[in-house]
């Protein structure tokens, strides 16, 4: 089926997110936008779509949640009955009520939710977990959960999804991005990529700890590998981690 629009949004710091949006929305024929949420200005536009469109949202779950400061822009979205495609990314975690919290938002707005699912990709935060996820066969996950999408085009079912009412409290992640001031090259791709504006632009190797929420898309963008986590206790924590969440999840489709 063509669409007037194909729009893609997604929260993606360590980019699987946006990877998986891309192959979701690649099943289907229209002219594509884009809106990358990590810098998306929260004071921008509110942008409202039509009934001729597909959007595509993707978020990824931090601490069964998902990331407030996206949530807070995700909220500017609105839709006449836009068929909407919804997922979270965990990193073979816990989603706890991140996915309801999406297709609730979602739906409040106006869009009507035709599928969800849960994805699975490599932790962000602890990189042992999940290693090299999305792989191929979540890749065809991905693509059989496309193609299931695009037979439920006209449904106006309330899907029902997994997650509680009230949803979890926000958890402040206690891991802060720093900066090996020896492997810095001061390229400053860092500074615009920081969603909480917690890099400054004058100086790359300072994190404001208070702002920094432990996405990771400074680390991710870095060029040379010199942001990393650097808090005591890190090795250990996800150590511990690992051990809890070393069995494969499996992705998981509603409609």
């Amino acid at each position: 089926m063509l669409f007037e629009k194909i729009s893609e949004i997604y929260f993606s710091p360590s980019s699987t997110t946006k990877e998986i949006t891309n192959k979701i929305a690649s099943n289907f024929e229209g002219t594509y936008e884009i809106y990358d949420l990590l810098n998306y200005e929260k004071d921008k536009e509110p942008r409202r779509f039509g009934d001729d469109e597909l959007v595509v949202v993707g978020m990824p779950v931090f601490a069964g949640r998902i990331p407030k400061i996206a949530r807070e822009k995700l909220q500017r979205f609105k839709s006449d009955g836009t068929p909407t495609i919804a997922f979270v990314n965990i990193g073979n975690a816990d989603v706890g009520d991140a996915l309801l919290e999406l297709t609730d938002l979602l739906k409040d707005n106006g869009f009507n939710v035709i599928g969800a699912a849960i994805f699975v990709s490599q932790h962000s935060i602890f990189t042992n977990v999940a290693k090299g996820r999305p792989d191929e066969k979540d890749l065809e996950k991905i693509k059989e959960f496309a193609d299931k999408c695009g037979e439920n085009l006209d449904s106006t079912a309330d899907i029902e999804v997994p997650g509680n009412k009230p949803y979890k409290e926000y958890k402040v992640v206690p891991f802060k991005a720093g900066c090996d001031e020896m492997l810095c090259t001061f390229c400053y791709d860092c500074v615009p990529a920081c969603p909480q504006g917690a890099i400054p632009d004058d100086d790359p190797v300072v994190t404001d700890v208070d702002k920094c929420d432990g996405c990771s898309a400074c680390i991710y963008i870095c060029p040379e590998d010199a942001r990393s986590f650097v808090n005591e206790g890190f090795d250990e924590a996800a150590a511990a981690f690992a051990e809890k969440f070393s069995q494969r999840k499996e992705p998981e489709f509603f409609f």
